[in-house]
């Protein structure tokens, strides 16, 4: 009886928050019916607080509450290194893009990314604005998907009566109600609600289980009795470290992608006022340094107990696959069922927070940048209609990207959207607001760069894994061996684009005698 009550109280104060995010989302909407402005930037009119974490719930997604912690789960100490690679582009981003961004878009008065490039350049032909658009479309829609296989995962772990498949179309559904109405402001408003419940989700819980479990020596000994590949970080069969390191998706390589993630620039380009962007920057930085590091410590504690004989704990030892419901399935068995219930929250908070701006900012690239621009003719001008149709669209198009169930969240979120995404635009937009020199050629070369690189080096080079074949070009190089140093396609593609977007920038750009823009 105490058992059934238990779960009466974890689906009892799941469904509660569940709501509560459904009303804000649509009290928000009353707000998004007055131009396209309002639905896709709030009015240039967020805060410190609403823009700083909503903008980092939007970057920590699912890969965090699922797949971070399946990594500390699954790799030991060693997904530790994730944190100081995020906070350096959280830095970056803030204290050198965020202020340039916010004035310069609003000297354009650009609603999007893809407007922003445009018409930075003048361009007469929207060569760049459709390859923005293009871009766009391919990434987010992988992105979105990677959430609602999240959210699939996350109910299959916590629910035994609803399947993987149930799990994503009700994720799927969630979102796409509150956002298919609030666009941009329900975004950021849910967004800020899901960014508070991360942090103290992510902050409790491994606290919480560190206790229970008598402190962290305990933990660590229990992990080193087991395997001490655990405990190192820095394993033994690593020889090239620091290069790892810096091209792994589990070392610096991960921060080359925050320069060039549309739902999070949006917030910058949305946000009042210079004091709001620089009050916010340590307000976002804080919240991912939290939270980061309660996710890797969330994944190593359940760890402990699982091998530490806990059944509950038995089938997360199955595949990295299995491993990203650790969260979901520590909190149900460790947490009282209303702390329990919160936790799934936190889980769906991080797929919402980030599926529902991306989805916004993608409808934004077809509705304002190829309707409003190329075809009425009527840009800024309320589209209401058309918005919400493409955000529907999209999400039902996610949705039916992973309807299969072998999806591993993590990797199709960091090598695939965020890499895309990070490549593609990360280097035009720091030159573009940085260099003076940086020319329109040299932006379309460094773009396309970016583009094909990322998926390309994804499919010719990566080892073989779960019972698919290595790319061509790791097994000319290593041949069927699994191990070898794997360099990963973000930070390759990123460094790519730049050298090309420079070189091409130098020969179509004349010289000036002062290349760096001021703040």
């Amino acid at each position: 009886m105490l058992v059934a009550m238990n779960n009466t109280v974890f689906v009892g104060s799941f469904v509660a928050y569940t709501l509560a995010v459904v009303a804000v989302g649509l009290y928000s909407s009353r707000y998004a019916k007055r131009s396209d402005e309002d639905f896709f930037l709030a009015g240039r009119s967020l805060g410190k607080w609403v823009g700083a974490l909503s903008a980092s719930a939007s970057s920590e997604s699912g890969w965090v509450t699922l797949g971070l912690v399946g990594a500390g789960f699954m790799q030991g100490v060693r997904a530790f290194w994730m944190v100081p690679g995020c906070l350096l582009g959280y830095a970056f981003i803030w204290f050198v893009l965020a202020e340039r961004m916010r004035h310069r878009s609003g000297e354009l008065q650009a609603l999007t990314i893809p407007d922003f490039f445009s018409q930075h350049f003048k361009e007469r032909v929207p060569i760049l604005r459709v390859l923005s658009v293009l871009v766009i479309i391919v990434a987010m829609l992988l992105y979105v998907a990677a959430q609602f296989a999240a959210a699939g995962k996350a109910f299959e772990a916590a629910f035994e009566s609803i399947s993987y498949r149930e799990g994503v179309l009700i994720g799927g559904a969630i979102v796409l109600f509150y956002t298919v109405s609030g666009g941009f402001r329900a975004a950021c408003w849910t967004d800020f609600l899901q960014a508070l419940l991360m942090l103290v989700v992510l902050v409790a819980f491994p606290l919480y289980a560190l206790y229970d479990q008598g402190g962290v020596g305990n933990v660590l000994e229990t992990l080193r009795a087991h395997d001490p590949e655990l405990v190192k970080f820095v394993p033994d069969e690593y020889g090239w470290v620091f290069v790892g390191f810096l091209l792994s998706t589990s070392g610096l390589g991960i921060n080359f992608g925050y320069p060039g993630q549309p739902h999070v620039l949006v917030r910058f380009m949305a946000l009042k006022d210079r004091t709001e962007v620089r009050q916010g920057a340590f307000i976002a930085i804080a919240w991912v340094a939290l939270v980061l590091t309660g996710a890797v410590t969330a994944g190593l504690v359940v760890k402990a107990i699982t091998l530490g004989g806990a059944e509950w704990g038995q089938p997360l030892l199955v595949s990295k696959e299995a491993a990203e419901g650790a969260l979901v399935l520590g909190a149900k068995h460790l947490l009282p069922g209303v702390l329990a219930g919160a936790a799934l929250a936190a889980v769906l908070a991080a797929i919402c927070s980030t599926a529902d701006s991306q989805l916004v900012v993608a409808a934004s690239a077809v509705a304002s940048d190829i309707y409003g621009r190329l075809i009425s003719g009527t840009p800024g001008q309320n589209h209401a209609w058309l918005n919400r149709i493409i955000v529907f669209a999209l999400g039902a198009g996610a949705v039916l990207l992973v309807m299969d169930k072998e999806v591993q969240v993590f990797n199709l979120v960091l090598e695939y959207g965020w890499a895309v995404l990070g490549a593609a635009f990360g280097p035009q937009l720091i030159l573009v607001l940085l260099w003076k020199r940086a020319s329109y050629k040299g932006c379309v070369a460094g773009m396309l760069t970016g583009f094909t690189t990322a998926i390309v080096w994804k499919l010719v080079y990566h080892p073989a894994e779960g019972g698919k074949p290595a790319g061509i070009l790791w097994n000319e190089i290593y041949g069927p061996r699994e191990t070898g140093i794997v360099v990963y396609n973000l930070a390759l593609a990123f460094v790519l684009a730049m050298l090309v977007n420079i070189a091409v920038s130098l020969l179509t750009s004349p010289r000036r005698t002062d290349d760096i823009r001021p703040v």
